[in-house]
């Protein structure tokens, strides 16, 4: 097991600070670190309150290390689209990371506020709004005008908690978003790995087993503890608990009981960080899956869902809401 570092966190309900892993701790400092250097960036460069920018992937979870790239967007409304300056933005911080999002993709793109918040389901929440919906919700830090991103961030929250949501019940349809995401994810994988479009398809299936996972329990969690709130304290504690990194939130619902499964975490990060082995594992393909030294990493992440799911039953007694939201 990693060795456990000295550095201290938040307080939990614990009367002492929960300690974290050596590896989560030093992604965290650098994440926190590059975060202020792109913050500090951008403020000196850009003005206008009518859009934000922010980061997710590694750099929103807190995980981020000098292997990880920056999966940021720009928000704000349809009709100031053009107040916004996409092109400075991608100058500013294509120069600060060294590996950029991907052509095409779901990032790097301006995203109007409508489609983030109200596209949910029917055939027009397509798989790159569902994909930048979940994660602006689930692991996401603000790059550019705070303010901006928590007002859009409380108005989705509003979106998922109406005011005819009961304080018996919890935050169900947002749970079955985080389902829904997490599921397609994972069929998408499948289905690129049988057509052979999946590079790096070794890495790529490890974070579909601990970084995913751990988005997709951290979403879960946050909707479990909306339990006995009417609707605006069911609001507020979304917002309180998705504000925070995936880790962090861990740590704060479930207190030292969670170290276990920081611990098998953490040493995913550590494989992930080094080079070489990165390297390494980038070669395996479909193919190999019992190659030894991936062998080792998918076994740990079956460990890593079962201590999720200890920590699900410890926490939540068998007749709580959460149960029953998972299965039907």
């Amino acid at each position: 097991m990693p060795i456990i570092s000295k550095l201290k966190c938040f307080k939990t309900d614990k009367t002492e600070p929960v300690v974290l892993p050596a590896c989560i701790a030093q992604n965290q400092e650098y994440s926190a670190r590059h975060l202020g250097d792109m913050r500090h960036a951008l403020a000196a460069h850009l003005h206008g309150s009518a859009f934000c920018v922010v980061v997710t992937g590694s750099f929103g979870r807190h995980e981020a290390s000098d292997q990880s790239d920056l999966d940021y967007f720009l928000i704000g409304r349809e009709a100031d689209r053009n107040l916004a300056p996409y092109a400075d933005v991608g100058d500013i911080l294509g120069a600060m990371v060294a590996k950029k999002p991907a052509v095409g993709g779901p990032f790097s793109a301006y995203v109007p506020a409508e489609e983030l918040v109200n596209r949910i389901g029917l055939d027009g929440d397509t798989n790159s709004i569902t994909t930048r919906r979940l994660l602006f919700l689930l692991e996401c830090e603000w790059l550019y005008n705070e303010p901006a991103k928590r007002a859009f961030f409380d108005e989705l929250i509003a979106n998922y908690v109406t005011e005819n949501v009961t304080r018996e019940s919890i935050a169900r349809f947002l749970v079955n978003d985080v389902i829904r995401y997490y599921r397609t994810i994972s069929v998408d994988f499948e289905i690129k790995t049988r057509e052979g479009r999946a590079k790096a398809w070794a890495p790529r299936r490890l974070k579909l087993v601990f970084s995913r996972k751990m988005l997709y329990f951290g979403g879960i969690i946050a909707a479990a503890e909306t339990a006995g709130f009417d609707y605006v304290g069911k609001r507020a504690k979304l917002s309180e608990l998705l504000q925070l990194p995936p880790i962090t939130r861990l740590q704060t619902v479930f207190g030292d009981r969670s170290l276990a499964a920081l611990e098998l975490y953490d040493h995913f990060l550590s494989r992930l960080n080094d080079p070489e082995i990165r390297q390494r594992l980038e070669k395996i393909d479909q193919n190999d899956r019992n190659h030894p030294e991936l062998r080792k990493l998918l076994d740990d992440g079956k460990q890593f869902s079962r201590e999720l799911i200890s920590l699900l039953n410890h926490r939540y007694s068998a007749d709580h809401p959460i149960h029953e939201a998972l299965l039907m």
